[in-house]
């Protein structure tokens, strides 16, 4: 099934040029957009001494990272272009597939922004993104729907990990100190 829904969605290459070039932007650029939006979000946190936030944010990194080194050892995949005559659209190394580095790195991301900071509207954008990036990896053939799926499946694992860390983290966010007028002297 995985390379039935590949080959369909690999299918629709060249039926429309401006539809490639999207695809191409999206599967190769569009993860910096979203790269920078999330860092814009913890920064923010970290700008307003959101502490807790930011050490779940990077959690959350540092885990769905350690699970995708862990997988990509476990489970060796080739590239749809290695096994298929397929239209790919992106030039590629014939390197490791499942998960994709893409999908774990943007789906990580948005559910960092969604999960343990303030910006659940971006959070949710940055999830559409991150989907709409899976889907133009799988699109321009260096991809299945499996290794976009085990990306999200990483980050959400990761997500979990950070939620299980957040029990021990203490509930304040920041600390203020503010100078009371009696005490200047």
């Amino acid at each position: 099934m995985n390379t039935d829904i590949f080959l369909t969605i690999n299918s629709w290459v060249g039926v429309s040029p401006l539809i490639d070039t999207l695809m191409i932007f999206c599967a190769q650029w569009l993860i910096y957009i979203l790269f920078a939006t999330a860092i814009g979000c913890i920064g923010y946190a970290a700008y307003k001494k959101q502490w807790r936030s930011v050490v779940l944010c990077a959690v959350t990194l540092v885990a769905s990272f350690a699970i995708l080194l862990v997988l990509s050892k476990l489970f060796v995949s080739d590239r749809p272009f290695v096994n298929h005559t397929i239209t790919q659209l992106l030039p590629h190394a014939a390197n490791q597939s499942f998960p994709s580095d893409h999908a774990t790195a943007s789906f990580t991301l948005a559910l960092a922004v969604l999960v343990f900071t303030r910006f659940k509207t971006i959070g949710w954008l940055l999830l559409l993104v991150a989907a709409t990036v899976g889907f133009a990896r799988i699109y321009t053939g260096v991809h299945y729907p499996l290794d976009v799926i085990g990306g999200l499946g990483t980050a959400l694992v990761g997500t979990g990990l950070a939620l299980i860390v957040a029990k021990f983290l203490p509930i304040k966010q920041s600390v203020r100190f503010e100078a009371r007028s009696n005490e200047i002297k």
